[in-house]
This record gives C-alpha cells, sequence and structure tokens, in this order.
C-alpha cells in the first residue's frame, strides 16, 4: 500500500515522535524512542504511554503504519486496537507475541524485520489478505508451517540477521508446498535442518529466487540455480 509498496515517484509522509503531531493521516511514520538528549527520561517515556493509548484505544484513520525506531513491547501489544491496518512495518523491538496483528484482518504487507524475540508464528496463520510478508532477525522460531496457510502472499522474505550473519535453523521449508502462488521468495541468512530444499521446485509461478547454499542441501544449490527464476 503506497510507500509501504516502494512504488516510484511515491511521496513518504514525514517522519514523526509524538502523538500531538499526527492530524489523522492515512499513512504515518513514527519514532517514538530512540530520543537522543533532546527528551528527558520522563518525557521519552510519556512519548511511547500515549501513543500505546492512542492505538489501544480502537481503530484509528491509518491505514499504513512504519515505526522506524526500537518498538517496545507495550506499544506493540497496544497495536491489537488498530485492525483497519492495511500495512504494518516494525524495525524491531522486544516483542514477542505476535498476537496482536492477529485480528488485523485487512493486513495486506506486513514487515517484521527485528522478530528475534518471537518463538511461535502461528498467530500469522489467519491473515489470508496479506500479499508481501516479510520476516526477519528471527533467532528463535523452529516451525514455519504457520506461513503455508497465509494464502495470499505472494512475496515472502525470511531470514535471520542480515549483518551478523546470524543464521536461523528451522525444521523445514516443507510449508512452501502449501504456497503454489508464490511469485517471488528470498531465504537469507535461513537453514532447513532436514536439508530438503524441494519445495523450492514445486512453486510455479516463481519469477524471482534466492535461498541461501547449506552443505548437504538437497537438491544442490546448482540444481535450484538452473531450475528456477534465479536472482543473484
Amino acid at each position: 500500500m503506497g510507500w509501504l509498496s516502494g512504488g516510484k515517484g511515491r511521496v513518504k509522509p514525514d517522519q514523526i515522535t509524538r502523538l500531538d503531531e499526527y492530524q489523522g493521516e492515512a499513512q504515518v511514520v513514527v519514532a517514538a524512542t530512540q530520543l537522543g538528549t533532546e527528551y528527558s527520561q520522563s518525557q521519552a517515556r510519556r512519548i511511547v504511554d500515549e501513543w500505546a493509548e492512542f492505538f489501544s484505544s480502537g481503530p484509528s484513520p491509518i491505514r499504513a503504519l512504519r515505526f522506524v525506531s526500537r518498538t517496545p513491547r507495550r506499544l506493540f501489544e497496544a497495536l491489537r486496537g488498530q485492525t483497519q491496518l492495511e500495512a504494518l512495518a516494525v524495525k524491531w523491538g522486544d516483542f514477542a507475541d505476535l498476537t496482536p496483528v492477529a485480528g488485523m484482518a485487512h493486513l495486506r504487507k506486513l514487515q517484521l524485520s527485528g522478530a528475534s524475540s518471537v518463538g511461535n508464528l502461528q498467530p500469522l496463520a489467519g491473515l489470508h489478505r496479506v500479499e508481501d510478508l516479510l520476516i526477519e532477525g528471527l533467532r528463535r522460531v523452529r516451525d514455519l508451517s504457520p506461513i503455508g496457510d497465509m494464502r495470499g502472499v505472494r512475496d515472502l522474505e525470511l531470514g535471520g540477521d542480515w549483518m551478523t550473519p546470524r543464521i536461523v535453523h528451522v525444521e523445514s521449508f516443507s510449508f512452501l508446498r502449501q504456497m503454489p502462488q508464490l511469485r517471488s521468495l528470498l531465504l537469507h541468512s535461513i537453514a532447513a535442518d532436514d536439508l530438503d530444499y524441494g519445495p523450492v521446485l514445486e512453486l510455479p509461478n516463481l519469477t524471482s529466487v534466492r535461498v541461501m547454499e547449506v552443505r548437504g542441501m538437497r537438491p544442490s544449490i546448482d540444481v535450484l540455480k538452473a531450475r528456477t527464476p534465479w536472482t543473484e
């Protein structure tokens, strides 16, 4: 949706920090934490408190919401009141429970870039309208099967930490067999312990794919490159 889709020529909304800067816009970029010396500790806490109260009070005019600084757990938890959201992007935070997004039935784009504390993806299984899904920074998730229930996803990116790099080990990528609709697939810094990468070859609509090479993977990386629309 809009600027979250990264379309050329789109004008991104200005970044705001305080709730009183919000004027009813449908697309909002929030930097409510990591404020440096401009704000005292009490002022910084009050800023988060005000946003949390606003979000938890129920649906707002916001359709696309992006957090570009650390998202504390209490702020993420407050998002369960924003059931109208169509796009949500979270840079990183200490949130572990994804149930606050489970009721966002209108979501079409979901980006969780710092999901290092998340251990269970089951709350995402019912988000059938999501078309673009990115989850990275994963550390604790082993079971990716709930993603297979998200039948609307066309563009999927999963992984650990690009910068470290921290490799995530999951049970398998068998969930991909439930997602023949996928157009693009990027699996970075993530490995399947069963070493079965065959499900990647069973995605008939792919136009772009890349996975991380793993010793002993079946089929080999060379076979995957030869038989898929590989993107370097």
